[in-house]
């Protein structure tokens, strides 16, 4: 990738290094390498400087500066996008990553949440009230890319996705000007902020509605690849009549070296089921029975534990400095057909890390009404994500046409839309792929905002 600074950049660099209260980083600093980097190993990029903001008012500083030089920006929360939205080669990258500080208010069940916190913060924070919000399924994701993307999690069908508990925003424009948004303060903005994928703005606080939850029924039944058919199919039939207590997810991989499973199974395809009953626990035993008994299972390690504990249990599998290409694909429903295809392309996995991850909604996402956010697919009842991981950089061409051949067989009955946290490398501009309505909407609202386009997209 190219190395070349924006020269507006390399100006303002040291203008910022005596203004701002975070450390100011360029290119030959020896914290630079590292801070570049991203979760994302296949990412690449170089910007022309790193400010790493001590707070909001850093933020604001460095946007009106980054404007006055007329520089290109990008903003980076966890950096746990897979496509590396977060960087682009010689821009000016914002880097939140200082900013982690969750408040929560145990009596208005509300919590107030730094533009850099992950995942872990918020969880780990709630949990010590009994209370929780729609997160993202591995603990490092950050909160606030997550959230600008949609925002898919156990709890979203019981209480809708991340951006349906979002109540508002705290935001820096583009002029340096620090707004709320909310449904009753610059209603435009906090639509778009909601679904839209980000790029209007340095989202510097967001404030969430919290739900009751301390436990769930949670856990994964293992199968042997000879049933992935049958369990896929009463997966799907399943979740299409399961309350909204349940959420659900199909993982087709080479199994992991769980302890509770046989390790003659290790490395061997496998489908896995994973669950998470977030209702009454009582109830949850007779509820999941009919997807946990059918086949014959490797095992079946499912109970009661705490919601924080199951929020944190996929992290051993998505560690970072692996290099990851994915598409992804929304249907309306889950044809036999497509159960086919998925289900042979696990005999053909290209690396033992690779991941294919079937998901439904329905539920809560579903009872929003399209209109009121950007995001596009409240319709879809399931969504694939083809996650191609390895460990080495030579694998990764092979890797990638493996996903892309597997992301063409299914294309013929996917919807037209995708999701934005799980759009890949060549998926192009998140704002193009919500549908014509919303795209439309955004676009229009983000030149509102940024008539200068100051907040740069990465080459992709």
């Amino acid at each position: 990738m190219s190395q070349e600074i924006h020269p507006a950049v390399a100006s303002l660099a040291a203008v910022l290094a005596r203004r701002v209260r975070g450390a100011v980083l360029r290119p030959g600093d020896p914290p630079f390498a590292a801070a570049r980097r991203v979760w994302n190993a296949a990412i690449d990029r170089h910007p022309g400087a790193i400010v790493q903001c001590a707070d909001a008012e850093d933020c604001a500083l460095t946007v009106r500066i980054a404007a006055e030089h007329g520089a290109p920006v990008t903003v980076r929360g966890g950096g746990h996008n897979v496509a590396g939205r977060a960087m682009a080669d010689g821009a000016l990258l914002i880097d939140l990553s200082q900013m982690r500080d969750v408040t929560v208010n145990p009596a208005a069940q509300t919590a107030m949440v730094q533009g850099g916190a992950l995942w872990h913060d918020v969880d780990v924070a709630t949990a010590r009230h009994g209370l929780a919000t729609t997160g993202g399924m591995v603990s490092g994701t950050g909160v606030g890319g997550f959230t600008l993307g949609g925002g898919a999690g156990w709890l979203m069908r019981r209480h809708g996705l991340a951006i349906d508990n979002l109540s508002a925003v705290s935001i820096v424009l583009a002029d340096g000007r620090c707004l709320r948004a909310s449904t009753d303060e610059h209603e435009d903005l906090f639509y778009a902020i909601r679904g839209g994928g980000g790029r209007l703005g340095v989202v510097t606080g967001l404030e969430f509605r919290l739900h009751p939850l301390a436990q769930v029924f949670a856990g994964v039944v293992v199968r042997p690849a000879a049933e992935a058919r049958a369990a896929l199919r009463d997966f799907r039939d399943f979740a299409l009549e399961a309350p909204d207590d349940y959420c659900g997810m199909a993982v087709l991989t080479c199994a992991p070296p769980l302890p509770f499973l046989s390790a003659a199974w290790h490395g061997q395809p496998v489908l896995v089921s994973a669950m998470c009953w977030s209702g009454d626990i009582g109830a949850a035993e007779r509820a999941l029975a009919p997807l946990r008994r059918a086949g014959a299972p490797l095992t079946d390690h499912v109970g009661p534990m705490p919601y924080v504990q199951w929020q944190h249990l996929q992290d051993g599998g998505a560690p970072p400095g692996r290099y990851h290409y994915w598409k992804t694909a929304s249907f309306a429903s889950l044809s036999d057909r497509s159960i086919g295809v998925l289900a042979e392309a696990l005999e053909t996995l290209p690396t033992r890390m690779t991941e294919i991850h079937v998901q439904h909604m329905g539920g809560a996402v579903a009872r929003v009404p399209a209109g009121e956010t950007a995001f596009a697919d409240r319709g879809a009842q399931f969504f694939v994500n083809v996650i191609g991981c390895c460990v080495w950089p030579e694998d990764f061409a092979r890797l990638r046409d493996w996903v892309r051949q597997l992301h063409q067989r299914l294309a013929p009955e996917a919807l037209p839309d995708l999701l934005p946290n799980f759009s890949g490398l060549d998926d192009g501009e998140v704002t193009q792929q919500l549908g014509a309505a919303q795209s439309a909407r955004v676009a229009a609202i983000r030149r509102r905002y940024d008539p200068a386009a100051m907040f740069a997209t990465p080459a992709l």
